[in-house]
């Protein structure tokens, strides 16, 4: 039985009473970057809280486990762990080493083992799997990567799959897209432990962009405008996120991108399908629906950092692009991810 993990944040998010033990699993081919953010991000709460919050403890069968990108990751033997577990987090593989992980009998014994014991249970990427081998899933809201969400449906039936969220939290059991949306859930997490001031702190050190929710898409918005844009337009995009709390004339993206304007509408048009002034307005209302997901979001506050001087043309422009108001977005946050 997993434990309830029902838990109010402390009244004083920088003090906790003892530190909370979290445990990645590990195997051979696991993806490096699944365990090591979620790990960085925890290490960073831990050396920015006085008195400390996590421990971190590595287990895999033996004392070494072999990544996907070739480093060693040094480990304590998961059949000898005793210890009380706060967060299991187990990371994903690609391909071969994934099921090589689920066909290991023992290995898999070991885990449930682990799994009764925790308070709460994380999957990163493809570790989702081995949460469904362990029974972990069944009539639970989960998710994966993109790329394995097909499978996972065939292989877990019962699971009741979100195909398009960075992560879902379905009582103790947490689930996520994998790589860096890892780092998403372990920063909500944090969270979660020991409020949003402290998960602030330890993504501002870790340079995140903006903590994301989990509801928001896979499929980046500006990662999409990115790939369309070809080498000529390369440098556009950053360059138009870099200002959208300014005005952006047309004139002055063709400056910056050494073309006249005529030039450029036409380059947008082949590229985007769009003239630039629609690009910058997508681009502002992709990042205020980014912003909305986030706890306490302000729409006032929102329009003015997305470049809209008026709050409401920004609710007309939100409404009309996402079939509902701004006001609605920031209470439901099951919309937000169409975007």
């Amino acid at each position: 039985m997993l434990h309830d993990v029902s838990q109010a944040p402390n009244d004083n998010p920088m003090i906790v009473s003892a530190k909370r033990a979290v445990v990645f699993a590990l195997y051979d081919g696991v993806q490096l970057l699944d365990f090591a953010g979620p790990a960085e991000a925890f290490a960073t709460a831990d050396a920015i809280t006085p008195g400390g919050a996590y421990t971190i403890t590595y287990l895999a069968k033996g004392e070494w486990a072999a990544t996907s990108a070739n480093a060693k990751v040094a480990t304590a033997p998961i059949a000898m762990f005793k210890g009380d577990i706060d967060t299991l987090i187990v990371p994903g593989a690609l391909g071969t080493p994934l099921f090589a992980a689920l066909a290991d009998a023992e290995w898999l014994s070991a885990m449930a083992s682990l799994a009764s014991r925790a308070r709460r249970i994380v999957s990163v990427c493809s570790g989702s799997f081995v949460l469904g081998a362990l029974g972990l899933l069944r009539k639970r809201r989960a998710t994966t990567h993109w790329l394995g969400i097909d499978t996972m449906a065939e292989m877990y039936p019962e699971t009741c799959l979100v195909r398009n969220a960075l992560f879902v939290e379905d009582g103790a059991v947490w689930t996520s897209a994998g790589v860096t949306a890892g780092i998403d859930t372990a920063v909500a997490l944090i969270a979660r432990d020991l409020g949003p001031e402290a998960a602030f702190r330890v993504a501002h050190a870790l340079v995140l962009p903006m903590m994301r929710s989990g509801d928001q898409t896979q499929v980046s918005h500006l990662l999409t405008f990115q790939r369309l844009a070809g080498p000529k337009l390369a440098r556009l995009i950053p360059w138009i996120e870099a200002r959208l709390c300014a005005p952006i004339a047309t004139a002055d993206m063709a400056q910056a991108m050494a073309m006249s304007e005529r030039t450029l509408h036409r380059q947008c048009l082949d590229a985007f399908g769009m003239p630039p002034a629609r690009l910058v307005a997508e681009l502002r209302l992709a990042r205020a629906a980014a912003l909305l997901a986030l706890p306490d979001a302000s729409v006032k506050a929102v329009s003015a950092h997305c470049g809209f001087g008026d709050p409401a043309a920004f609710s007309r422009a939100f409404n009309k692009r996402f079939g509902y108001p701004p006001e609605y977005a920031s209470r439901q946050p099951g919309l937000r991810s169409e975007t």
